[in-house]
């Protein structure tokens, strides 16, 4: 018996050890290794340039590395630019408008999954289209609701002529509340797709206790929505903030960190001085630093929630029905 067992212990070993499989790996870990170059390439050479000295950019000889590592560009995009500022503006308006497209995408999710009734198909088919109409097309109309707005002409029976909410956060709040802000159709059809995976027997077991819709909603959909929940907050989250089009639209005022990376050559160029002979070597470093100042707490926060992210994308149905 021993023997046997031996036999079938070297024989499942030559099978583990063909050359075959550990060609098969090995190019599989040149795909990921080489995936993962392409998408960290741009961080990379930023962390480089914005790491190194000024005598470091002038030698031809130097391409990744630093010989000199410095934080001085760090410093000076600090010092040159209100970052404190952008930081809490953008860190307060994404935060507010992630959290009301959750709340309105997650009741819209929950009625497309879990209810029956005529013109389903319809209105979610209506959800999707949403992603591919480009907002430039309804612009002109959405700026003037919100640039004089009086609650879509009902204050107007009171006199009231209405009042600019331009280069305030509501008009992106009351977007998402309505589930109209940029990516809702797909923040839709992620919770969609989770929440109608939930087991049927969930609701039938609730509704024999005596539960109602808002109970089952809140007590039983929701806290095993966490991973679908949570990946929606993180795209949410990082759409608002990385938004340019509805920034510059609608809060070109504020300060917000989207504006400041379009326009960080300029806002660093005129800080220096706004002089006309441009050093395009400083200008280079400081980018690079503001850069990397302005993605660095999308990149804690992605550090932070990537285990529920990753549970949200695997469970959603972004990799496949």
């Amino acid at each position: 018996m021993r023997a046997d067992a031996n036999k079938r212990f070297k024989r499942r070993r030559r099978i583990s050890f063909r050359p075959g499989s550990w060609l098969w790996k090995l190019f599989r870990a040149g795909i990921i290794v080489g995936i993962s170059y392409i998408i960290l390439y741009p961080l990379l050479i930023k962390l480089a340039v914005a790491l190194m000295p000024e005598a470091d950019m002038y030698d031809m000889t130097v391409k990744w590395i630093p010989r000199r590592p410095t934080l001085a560009s760090f410093k000076e995009v600090l010092q040159l630019i209100d970052y404190p500022a952008y930081l809490l503006t953008t860190l307060g308006v994404s935060s507010a408008a992630a959290l009301v497209q959750v709340a309105a995408c997650t009741l819209a999710a929950y009625g497309l999954a879990r209810f029956s009734f005529r013109g389903r198909s319809l209105l979610f088919f209506l959800v999707i289209l949403t992603l591919v109409l480009p907002q430039q097309t309804y612009m002109t109309t959405t700026y003037m609701q919100y640039r004089y707005f009086n609650l879509y002409g009902l204050l107007g029976i009171f006199g009231y002529k209405g009042a600019s909410l331009i280069n305030t956060p509501w008009p992106l709040l009351l977007m998402s509340f309505g589930c109209q802000a940029a990516k809702n159709g797909l923040f839709i059809y992620v919770l969609r797709q989770f929440l109608k995976r939930l087991p049927v027997e969930l609701e039938e077991a609730a509704w024999v206790d005596g539960a109602g819709v808002g109970t089952i909603f809140y007590r039983i959909m929701l806290p095993n929505a966490g991973p679908a929940l949570v990946t929606v907050s993180v795209l949410s989250f990082v759409w608002t903030w990385n938004d340019l089009y509805t920034a510059s639209t609608y809060m070109p005022a504020m300060k917000l960190f989207s504006t400041l990376l379009n326009n960080l050559t300029f806002q660093i160029t005129r800080a220096e001085g706004g002089s006309s002979v441009i050093d395009t070597v400083h200008v280079s470093m400081y980018t690079n630093a503001g850069a990397l100042l302005i993605i660095a707490p999308l990149i804690v926060m992605f550090i932070i929630a990537q285990r529920f992210f990753v549970q949200g994308v695997e469970r959603t149905g972004l990799t496949g029905m």
